[in-house]
Order: C-alpha cells, then sequence, then structure tokens
C-alpha cells in the first residue's frame, strides 16, 4: 500500500516524510513522495531514512497523467501542494487559483477513480482574513489574498466530496508554521527574524505590531497533527485549527533576543495604522488527543542550533 504526500519536499512535507515510516499504522508501506520541485529543495530529499521504502514521482499537480502515476494505489493521501506565498499569489493570482484550486479539483476526480481512501489537507489560518482575538472553526471566513481565497476554495471542493461522494477528508487549518526542518523556509516571520538575529542583522518592527497576535505552529506539532488526522476515524469531515501558541509579536522578539542576547531590534513608522492581532481556537483539535509538544525556545533553537556558525563572534 501507498502513502502519498503531494509537495513532500516542502517545509512540512519534508519532516511527514520522515515522521511516516515510524508510525504504527503506516509501517511497510511505500511512502511515495510527489513534487514538481518548482521550489528547487532537491536537498529536502537527503539522507532519508534508509530503512523505509520510498518513491518520487516529479509532476504537476495540474496535469492529469502526472496525478495518475502518484495516486496508482494509493490508501492515503496528504495534500501539501501548492502555491504557499501570500506576496506571491498577489504577483501571480491566476496561477495561484490554477495550482491551488484547479489543481485540487484534478487531484480530487482521480483520487477517487484510483480507490483513495483517506485524504488530509493542509489549508491555514488565512482563511478567516482580518479577524481579531480568538477565532474558533465556525467563525465565517473572509480571505483577503488570492493565496487565502484558494485555500478556501479547495477546503470546498474537498468537503463537496466528502458530502457527494464519501471521500474520508479531513481539513487543518495551520497557524504560522516555524522550526526547524530539511526544506525550511524563511519568508515567515518566526524563521526569518531568527536569521536575521544569527548574521547580526537588525530586526525591523512596525510600532505597535509587537503587541499584535498570532497563531503560531511549531513545524513538528503540524506534522503531529497530520498524522493524527489520518488515525482518528471521529475527524473525518471536519476542519480544525492547529496552533502551538498565540503568541504577541513581542513575545517572538524576546524569545530571540532570549537566546542571541546581540540581537537589535529596530523599530519603525507601519505604513499603515490598521494592524491585525488575532489567535486561533484549537480546542476542537485538542480534544481529538492533539498534544503540542513545540514552543518558540525550541523552534527558535532549532534553527539557531543550524546557524551557530554564522552568529558574530564578540
Amino acid at each position: 500500500m501507498v502513502v502519498l504526500v503531494t509537495g513532500g519536499s516542502g517545509y512540512i512535507g519534508s519532516l511527514l516524510i520522515r515522521r511516516l515510516p515510524y508510525v504504527d499504522e503506516f509501517r511497510g508501506y511505500t511512502i511515495r513522495i510527489f513534487d514538481s520541485m518548482a521550489s528547487g529543495k532537491y536537498y529536502s530529499l537527503f539522507d532519508l531514512p534508509p530503512e523505509a521504502k520510498y518513491e518520487f514521482i516529479l509532476g504537476d499537480i495540474r496535469k492529469e497523467d502526472d496525478l495518475r502515476t502518484a495516486l496508482k494505489d494509493t490508501e492515503v493521501l496528504f495534500d501539501l501542494a501548492g502555491i504557499t506565498s501570500v506576496p506571491l499569489s498577489f504577483k501571480k493570482r491566476e496561477e495561484t487559483l490554477e495550482v491551488n484550486v484547479e489543481g485540487v479539483r484534478r487531484l480530487l476526480d482521480i483520487a477517487l477513480r484510483a480507490g483513495v481512501e483517506r485524504v488530509i489537507y493542509s489549508s491555514s489560518a488565512a482563511v478567516y482574513g482580518n479577524v481579531s482575538g480568538i477565532v474558533n472553526e465556525d467563525h465565517p471566513c473572509n480571505p483577503t489574498s488570492p493565496y487565502a481565497e484558494s485555500k478556501l476554495l479547495a477546503e470546498k471542493l474537498y468537503m463537496e466530496k466528502f458530502r457527494e461522494a464519501g471521500l474520508k477528508v479531513t481539513i487543518l487549518r495551520l497557524g504560522t508554521v516555524y522550526g526547524y526542518s530539511p526544506g525550511m523556509r524563511f519568508d515567515t516571520v518566526v524563521n526569518r527574524f531568527t536569521f536575521l538575529a544569527c548574521i547580526g542583522r537588525p530586526l525591523t518592527v512596525w510600532r505597535g505590531a509587537e503587541e499584535c497576535m498570532r497563531p503560531y505552529l511549531y513545524v513538528g506539532d503540524a506534522v503531529s497533527a497530520m498524522i493524527l488526522a489520518a488515525k482518528r476515524d471521529e475527524m473525518i469531515g471536519h476542519v480544525y485549527n492547529v496552533v502551538t501558541e498565540n503568541a504577541k509579536l513581542e513575545r517572538v522578539i524576546g524569545t530571540i533576543t532570549s537566546l542571541i542576547p546581540e540581537a537589535r531590534v529596530e523599530f519603525i513608522e507601519a505604513p499603515y495604522k490598521q494592524q491585525i492581532s488575532y489567535g486561533l481556537d484549537s480546542s476542537r483539535i485538542c480534544r481529538m488527543g492533539f498534544k503540542p509538544e513545540g514552543s518558540l525556545e525550541r523552534g527558535v533553537g532549532e534553527i539557531i542550533e543550524h546557524l551557530k556558525a554564522l552568529i558574530p563572534k564578540r
């Protein structure tokens, strides 16, 4: 049997493919990685666990032939594919919708014909839009970027297949992911600020933004939530917020400066007054057994450990 991870070379996927072989329910399965490698993260495929059985398929989620090859004999699908950059989605709106929505539509059609039993879809807290306070899964969604819009549209496609075709679907709305993985990203705030501190550059903060709260998700906890969703039948047909900690930016900055005392923080005037402050209520997935094991200290510390040679010496 096959477990398929689309976007398997990415930030979360590169850690998931290393954890799956050690999950009892998937021992002996082939871990099939499907990726276009558009991000160029070939290095994230280095040194996979030698005792596991892997397959790699270079393909495009928009191409039916590639999807048919990837989905053959697949029992469980972790869908992490797609364009994940909010700024890029504004520049490439049509491509974002084509990949993140039409790609999912094709993936679902072929997955049903191939007999896929279970799907875990990686969505985003960005679907809520400009909200405030702590929001749960029943909060109205009002996406404010093409990326967020595409994730919400894809969610709807998945839930349609759950209701109409009985596909076992679970949707996870992830907070802002941070921490070390083989397929690192440095365009999110925790990872970016940590990198800047390691190379001796100042952390530039909009004045007032330090009081704004965001939902942060340790990358290891993101993987744990996905594995949990694949194991728990009670989670089928539902949407779950996933977060390690709702924290103000000042806590992120404080964590980094506590680990790198030399780090400098520079405050500048914000280009606009409206600054969003919100967090995620993750009590629904916690009732399913999700227990975050990460922390900002752990995630920042991991990145520092891998970049410590760059930290300027006193």
